[in-house]
């Protein structure tokens, strides 16, 4: 008998069937979109700010190593547990020069680093790792260095000594020189334009410190910051620490790299690690507040199709109640109906809204992404919420028809 209700219900009132059906459609498309971008967002974002510098920096300690780390130890980077958050890293070697170029003369220093270097990890696939990597930002007029000679040097170094992409400069320590062929220029706004900045291997000579570099600085995807990353390590339990272990803190990222390095310490730079974390919230939060504004818009939608389909039905509802029906099993008819066209709106919207995600993810990131698996059932359970929401108020008005006054007109 319910089912004979439900179905000559469907196909006596298709228009209001129809428009309950788009709303809770359009609340689960939405709904499995921002979803489905959410988590790819907060990734594919992190990914972006990698761009803007290094998140992590590694030190000598001050007990080991006399000042420096061992670069044959570089490669360990990229063998932690936490080695495909680590996005790349690069080295640097400082020392105090004496620059000498057309006649003029500056104090300055001069920096050895990898720009663009092929690492050949042991067990693992080679990797790319320099400048390049961790500083895409850096505005180099002319080209980077390709030779051992080659040198960048910083805009305002380049400006006092007048000199420009071809030039030549001196750089002399200790009394041993090298002659470099400046290969670019480079702006950032920052200390890197007082420096310059010539392959590890030639500045290692040039200071005699073969093999030996200041400091790495490490750019690493992780999570957002909170209370329990924020814990000292030390106090923890055994299970606390282990869960801080596994989870891509900053913190917990810089503690996998320090315990490869020998004689290094790893330190969080929280002016950008903070930074990254409190967008990603924000960013967070606006795709949770989007959903939940969507959803509130569909259930709204169909509490109003619902509310006039129940003035249409007044005089159904009024005759089943004056032949006996109770207010459960009216209940049942119309719940039944709004859940029927829950599940195919939920189903439906699952497929449009992956196909949104998908365009949104092509349009602003120019990738694709793939869609989780609980995403499908989360659709389903959006379609029912939006679904029962929006029936509360419609049925409360049919369960309070009163058959004499709706029968007797």
């Amino acid at each position: 008998m319910l089912f004979r209700i439900l179905k000559n219900s469907f196909l006596k009132r298709p228009k209001a069937v129809f428009l309950v059906f788009l709303s809770i459609t359009m609340g689960a498309a939405v709904a499995t979109a921002f979803l489905g971008i959410a988590g790819e967002v907060s990734h594919k974002m992190a990914l972006e700010l990698r761009s803007y510098g290094a998140n992590i920096l590694l030190e000598p300690s001050a007990l080991e190593g006399g000042g420096f780390l061992r670069e044959e130890d570089l490669p360990k980077i990229k063998t932690v547990f936490w080695k495909y958050n680590i996005t790349g890293f690069t080295p640097y070697l400082f020392g105090v020069a004496e620059f000498s170029a057309n006649g003029k003369h500056e104090r300055g220093i001069v920096s050895g680093t990898w720009f663009n270097k092929e690492l050949v990890v042991p067990g693992e696939e080679s990797t790319v790792q320099g400048i390049k990597v961790i500083a895409p930002w850096w505005d180099v007029q002319g080209g980077w260095p390709q030779a051992a000679d080659d040198a960048v040097i910083g805009a305002a170094l380049a400006k006092r000594l007048g000199l420009s992409v071809g030039g030549q400069v001196e750089a002399t320590v200790r009394g041993t020189g090298q002659r470099f062929r400046v290969a670019g220029i480079v702006t950032t706004g920052g200390y890197e334009e007082e420096q310059v900045f010539a392959p590890l291997v030639t500045v290692q000579s040039l200071l005699r410190q073969q093999g030996k570099v200041s400091r790495v600085l490490v750019s690493a995807l992780t999570v957002p910051m909170d209370a329990f990353g924020r814990k000292d390590p030390a106090t923890m339990s055994k299970d606390e620490y282990e869960k801080w272990y596994c989870t891509a803190y900053v913190t917990s990222v810089a503690k996998n790299v320090e315990e490869v390095m020998a004689g290094s310490r790893a330190k969080p730079i929280w002016q950008i690690a903070s930074a990254e974390g409190a967008l990603l919230k924000k960013l967070n939060s606006v795709m949770l507040l989007l959903t939940i504004l969507a959803l509130g818009a569909s259930a709204t939608a169909v509490s109003t199709s619902l509310m006039a389909s129940m003035a249409e039905r007044s005089p159904e509802i009024a005759l089943m109640k004056a032949v006996g029906a109770d207010r459960f099993q009216i209940t049942a008819i119309f719940v039944g109906e709004t859940l029927i066209i829950s599940l195919c709106g939920g189903v439906i919207g699952y497929l449009l809204g992956d196909q949104l995600a998908e365009l949104i993810s092509r349009t602003v990131f120019n990738s694709t992404i793939a869609s989780p698996l609980w995403l499908f059932p989360t659709a389903i359970v959006s379609a029912f919420v939006v679904a029962v929401a929006g029936s509360v108020a419609p049925l409360r008005r049919a369960l309070r028809i009163e058959p004499v006054r709706v029968l007797k007109g």
